[in-house]
């Protein structure tokens, strides 16, 4: 791997979020998005059902937390309720576990994939064909081109990140971003409505910003977490569970390093009893939910465990627990927005990924 490439491929991602979400509010862009809102409103559809691989599988996290939270309920009370539910396989679970049989005509299956040729995408969609399954319910995301998916899908929406030097840079952000809208567009709600859009755009901002100043942000970073972590924990919640499975992922690929990825939940289920001096982690925060568990998630990796952990979040809450320990590097961002918080989430996380790879000599 070559740090220039990446690093390209890294100071480009304002410019592949910015031309995505141009593409959405430009009359073809609107058009797709219409048109889906319309296709999802169909009374039998119950079921939304995404499937990826990888990064692409990680993405799905933010539609599957978007639509799943609102999910009818006679105990709430909100314009943009449904009573769809989410489901997401990752592409090789689908092709081995799912059994398109039971199928009663009641879904909607969205493939996500950078390329759209992969031979597993090309065998799950022909796997829904040989069962029947209604055309106009494969629906596809990704780039444009003539790709099998764009071609066997009945609606197709393109991700717009052009050409990377490195796979799931910037393809992976921007499907979070087409994939956030696509949630929208379900539960029947305008997709970038004008508040959404200075959300996108700010976001966007920010990401230029830091991008200016990586180095620096990155180096405080590494100092605090050090270099050389043999074992480091990604931990996170919610639709930020795609950031820490995505950074885990590049982990591993650009420091070939052992790391984990795990929900908070199912950490205080036994790894919590490994933590001690030594123990090193990334805890990453997009909303507040369970805020009594999540300080107690930090009190006993910090204080009784003794470990050391960023706290990447966008809660002052939270942040202003992390500065009274002196066991805890704080990163606070600014996008609130708890499904669109993981494309800032990831930014940091690639920066700091990519310059311990570069200190290890595993990129030049």
């Amino acid at each position: 791997m070559n740090f220039d490439s990446i690093l390209e491929d890294f100071l480009n991602i304002p410019k592949a979020l910015l031309e995505c979400l141009k593409y959405y509010l430009s009359t073809e862009g609107i058009e797709k998005l219409e048109s889906i809102r319309k296709a999802s409103q169909d009374p039998h559809v119950k079921r939304i059902m995404i499937i990826g691989s990888s990064y692409n599988y990680f993405a799905s996290f933010i539609p599957f937390r978007y639509l799943n939270s609102r999910y009818h309920s006679k105990s709430k009370e909100s314009e943009d309720l449904t009573e769809k539910i989410c489901v997401i396989y990752e592409i090789d679970e689908f092709l081995s576990d799912y059994n398109p049989l039971q199928d009663t005509g009641d879904s909607i299956f969205i493939f996500v994939s950078s390329s759209g040729d992969s031979i597993q995408i090309q065998e799950g969609i022909n796997k829904l064909l040989d069962s029947n399954i209604n055309p106009k319910h494969i629906w596809g995301v990704s780039e444009e081109g003539e790709s099998y998916l764009s071609l066997k899908s009945y609606h197709f929406l393109p991700i717009k990140f052009g050409i990377e030097e490195v796979i799931g840079t910037k393809s992976y952000v921007n499907a979070i971003l087409v994939l956030y809208l696509i949630g929208r567009c379900i539960v029947n709600k305008e997709a970038i409505p004008p508040k959404r859009e200075e959300e996108i755009r700010q976001l966007i901002a920010e990401i230029k910003f830091y991008g200016h100043d990586w180095e620096s942000h990155t180096k405080n970073l590494i100092a605090f977490l050090g270099e050389d972590n043999n074992n480091l924990f990604f931990i996170s919640k919610g639709a930020s569970l795609s950031s820490a499975y995505q950074g885990s992922l590049n982990f591993k690929a650009y420091t070939r390093t052992f790391c984990v990825a795990i929900s908070s939940g199912l950490f205080m289920h036994g790894p919590i009893l490994i933590v001690d001096e030594v123990f090193r982690c990334i805890l990453i925060l997009g909303d507040e939910t369970s805020v009594d568990e999540t300080e107690r998630l930090i009190d006993l990796i910090t204080k009784k465990g003794s470990g050391k952990m960023i706290l990447l979040n966008n809660s002052r809450r939270f942040s202003s627990v992390g500065r009274a320990n002196k066991n805890i590097f704080v990163f606070e961002h600014t996008t609130e927005n708890t499904y669109l918080a993981p494309i800032f989430e990831i930014i940091v996380l690639q920066f700091l990924i990519f310059q311990i790879a570069k200190l290890q000599g595993v990129i030049e």
